[in-house]
């Protein structure tokens, strides 16, 4: 296939495969009865910084300061920097990024947010728990965004913010979003965990909304080693506000401005995002040489491939496509080593603590139908060249053998 890379729940990997060097191709891994690919292997990238990363732990150690300390601060300048955003601040999960978010916008009992139900469950929990309406809609067909006329015809008077959630890597389309919120003086909240690098209109994906939480946790492209997230803005007075929520609403220690919350990115973690960040362009761009090599085999198979728009760049946080024959597919690459996800099995308005609070019922097909067709191939930049021709090969082999 002549791919020019650099170098696997079946969703993150369970045991640790065989260390496959760039030099195997797919014919030394048919061979192999032991053969095992992943979805995504962490191990890979730790690897390869491990030193670095202990050089800094060892730092952070000796000091003891283990929040609020040099490297949070530098964190938060070169992230801030790297989105072309005035302030970024640090915070314990993407969960809290999205609360403490929308509890800055003043989000409270009975207000309306509208989102996305084709979302993970962390976007709407914030929501609940500040007492807030999560109001449901459906997902473009050309993208993983919205459906715009969907947006539009949600708007009520209760309405105080949408959620524009960036999935899979893909920006949302943000230009008609901002202007249809801007029309009805409503905040745009945009959800960028899934979309660290990624470009939109030579943009990157943060700071294009009034405000943007993100998650950094473990599977992120931009990562910790545990738990954290990250809140970015251009507004000065909703920075001040997420600086004061994060911190018990401290200004100084015991000097309580208003009543927050414990969310506090730690140093350690801020060490692990500063040691990758300076890769992440370079591992982005080794997700786009996988995912152009995926799309280029798969694109005559009766599968429908991720969208690709001129002026938006993903970096393929995961890779999927979607086929009516899904779960057939999962079990058959399974039964090759091959580890695969799906993202997500069901819409918001289908899980069961929906259901079981008694919400709205809710038929939006698109979402529903994504829901029953999408898989996650493996997609991580340590994959070497042997893996993802065998990963082409499989999905090829199981579309042969139905014709």
């Amino acid at each position: 296939m002549g791919l020019s890379l650099r170098s696997g729940h079946t969703n993150v990997v369970q045991n640790p495969p065989k260390q496959i060097s760039n030099k195997v191709g797919k014919k030394a891994l048919r061979q192999s009865a032991q053969a095992t690919i992943p979805l995504l292997d962490l191990r890979r990238k730790y690897r390869s910084i491990e030193a670095q990363l202990r050089r800094h732990w060892d730092h952070a150690f000796e000091s003891m300061r283990l929040l609020n300390g040099a490297n949070l601060a530098s964190f938060e300048d070169e992230f801030a920097r790297y989105c072309d955003v005035r302030h970024a601040i640090g915070v314990a999960s993407g969960t809290d990024a999205i609360f403490l978010s929308l509890r800055a916008l003043g989000i409270g009992p009975g207000d309306e947010v509208i989102l996305p139900a084709h979302a993970p469950a962390a976007v709407i929990e914030p929501i609940l728990y500040l007492g807030a309406v999560p109001v449901l809609i459906d997902k473009a067909r050309e993208d993983y965004g919205p459906d715009l006329t969907s947006l539009q015809d949600a708007m009520t008077a209760k309405t105080k913010a949408v959620m524009a959630v960036h999935l899979l890597g893909l920006p949302c389309d943000m230009e008609p979003i901002g202007r249809i919120a801007a029309e009805q003086g409503i905040p745009v909240v945009e959800d960028s965990s899934q979309a660290q690098g990624a470009l939109y209109r030579g943009k990157r994906a943060a700071g294009l909304g009034t405000i943007t939480p993100m998650s950094l946790g473990p599977v992120k492209n931009l990562a910790c080693y545990g738990d954290g997230g990250v809140v970015l803005t251009n507004d000065d007075a909703l920075t001040q506000t997420v600086r004061l929520l994060r911190g018990h609403g401290q200004a100084e220690k015991y000097d309580h401005k208003i009543y927050g919350w414990n969310s506090r990115l730690d140093e350690i973690q801020a060490c692990v995002l500063r040691v990758k960040l300076p890769t992440l362009d370079q591992d982005n761009a080794r997700r786009r040489e996988i995912a152009a090599a995926y799309t280029n085999q798969f694109c005559r198979l009766p599968v429908k491939t991720p969208p690709v728009f001129a002026d938006r760049q993903s970096v393929y946080h995961q890779y999927v496509i979607e086929t009516p024959h899904r779960d057939d597919l999962r079990q058959f690459l399974g039964a090759k080593g091959i580890g695969t996800g799906i993202y997500y099995p069901a819409p918001l308005h289908g899980h069961q603590a929906w259901l079981a609070r008694g919400m709205p019922s809710y038929s939006l097909p698109e979402s529903e139908r994504y829901a029953s067709e999408n898989i996650a191939l493996p997609m991580f930049a340590e994959l070497t060249d042997g893996e993802v021709e065998y990963v082409i090969s499989a999905v090829k082999d199981y579309f042969s053998a139905r014709d």
